[in-house]
């Protein structure tokens, strides 16, 4: 009887080396600079397609935010108006490498406004038409469930960006260190 405990100990300590064995080979993973080079560049990218595709369509975007009924009319048009200029000023930042933890932190509150908006019209059973977040690219967001998937995988790379510390490729660290050395001299 005094083994069974033993035992049980032992197997659950084993399981955990395992499970910490596997933690520690995806957190290599994700912590890997070459796939945050690639998150940066994907989002980045995303960001900047979208914002530049909603540019020439603003009231059109306007009218879809107002279709969620989410946010009141001087809201709705706030958001909208401000919407693409921040998109494309976020993906220059991420791209570039330029304020890496606070351009990812924005990038997870504007994601957070998309998951939510998209949330709110599932939850109520409505159906957007046509929302113009990528301007007038229909296709790519006929359904909710899709565009709740790709505002998922978008929240998931900002997160990943902002808990990766390392700068591969990046400018925001080469141009503190000419900064630094202008100093010095």
């Amino acid at each position: 009887m005094a083994l069974l405990p033993k035992c049980v100990i032992i197997s659950q300590y084993f399981a955990m080396s395992r499970m910490s064995v596997y933690a520690n080979r995806v957190w290599q993973v994700l912590s890997h600079h070459y796939l945050t080079l690639a998150t940066r560049i994907g989002l980045g990218g995303m960001f900047i397609f979208s914002g530049i595709a909603k540019m020439p369509y603003l009231e059109k975007f306007s009218w879809g935010v107002e279709d969620y009924g989410i946010l009141p009319h001087s809201l709705a048009d706030a958001y909208a108006y401000s919407l693409p200029a921040l998109e494309i000023a976020l993906g220059i930042l991420l791209v570039m490498g330029l304020f890496l933890r606070s351009s990812a932190f924005i990038s997870i509150l504007v994601v957070l406004s998309f998951i939510i908006a998209n949330s709110v019209v599932l939850a109520r059973g409505e159906t957007i038409t046509y929302c113009y977040c990528f301007g007038e690219i229909r296709p790519l967001l006929m359904r909710h469930s899709l565009s709740l998937g790709i505002d998922f995988v978008m929240l998931a790379t900002a997160f990943q960006i902002l808990f990766h510390r390392r700068d591969f490729l990046a400018l925001g660290p080469w141009l503190s260190q000419k900064v630094t050395e202008s100093e010095e001299e």
